[in-house]
C-alpha cells in the first residue's frame, strides 16, 4: 500500500533501475503487487530470461525484495515471489543530485513507457471507453512564479492521487469491481517559437 511521501532510495540505484523500459515495466507491476519473474513477463510480454535477468539487477539494487519461494507443478519448479521495497519516486533534492546523464536516460526510459501506455490502450480500445477520461494540452507564457506555482499545483495532485489509491486499497473492492487506469503527467519547458527566437 502506498505511503503518503513516497520513500527515497540512494540517487545512483534507483536510476540505474529506471533507467531500462523492462525494469521500469516491471517496477510498475511490483508498485501493484507481489509477482513473480513469469507473471511479469506475462504481462509486459517479454521473454521469461530477459525478465530474469532484469529482475536479478532490480533485487541487486535493493529495489525489490525475495517475498517467498513456492513451488508449482508438483513441486518439479520453484517460483521466486518478489516485492517492491519502495515505490520508484524522487523528491526535488534527489533528482537534482543525478548527473545530467542519469537523468536522460531515467527520463527517456519514462516517455517510452509513457508512449507503450498510450499504444497500448488505444490498441484495445480502452483509452476512450468513458466519456469522462481526460486529455489535454496546455501550452502557457509563465513568469518564474508561475512556474513554481504550476510545480506545487502537480505536486499536490501527485499526493491526492496517491491518497486515491491508498482510498482504494482500504474499501478492499474485488477485481470485478475495480478498472486498471493510469495518470501521465508531464510538464516541461518548450523552446521558442521560430518568430520568438527571430526577436531575441
Amino acid at each position: 500500500m502506498p505511503t503518503r511521501r513516497p520513500p527515497s532510495l540512494t540517487n545512483p540505484r534507483l536510476a540505474s533501475a529506471l533507467s531500462h523500459p523492462t525494469r521500469l515495466r516491471a517496477m510498475r507491476v511490483f508498485a501493484e503487487r507481489e509477482a513473480t519473474p513469469r507473471e511479469i513477463a506475462a504481462e509486459i510480454d517479454e521473454p521469461i530470461n530477459n525478465v530474469a535477468y532484469h529482475i536479478k539487477i532490480l533485487k541487486r539494487l535493493g529495489c525489490i525484495e525475495l517475498l517467498q519461494i513456492r513451488q508449482t507443478q508438483g513441486g518439479r519448479v520453484a517460483e521466486h515471489v518478489y516485492k517492491a521495497t519502495q515505490r520508484p519516486y524522487w523528491d526535488d533534492s534527489e533528482w537534482k543530485q543525478l548527473n545530467e546523464g542519469e537523468k536522460l536516460d531515467v527520463t527517456a526510459a519514462i516517455m517510452q513507457q509513457i508512449s507503450e501506455d498510450i499504444a497500448e490502450a488505444m490498441a484495445h480500445g480502452t483509452f476512450n471507453a468513458h466519456d469522462d477520461n481526460h486529455l489535454s494540452r496546455s501550452p502557457m507564457t509563465v513568469d518564474d512564479e508561475g512556474w513554481q506555482e504550476v510545480i506545487a499545483l502537480l505536486k499536490e495532485t501527485m499526493e491526492e492521487l496517491m491518497e486515491i489509491q491508498i482510498r482504494v486499497n482500504k474499501r478492499g473492492a474485488s477485481q470485478d469491481e475495480t478498472l486498471r487506469t493510469t495518470v501521465q503527467i508531464i510538464h516541461f519547458e518548450s523552446p521558442l517559437t521560430k518568430k520568438e527566437a527571430q526577436a531575441s
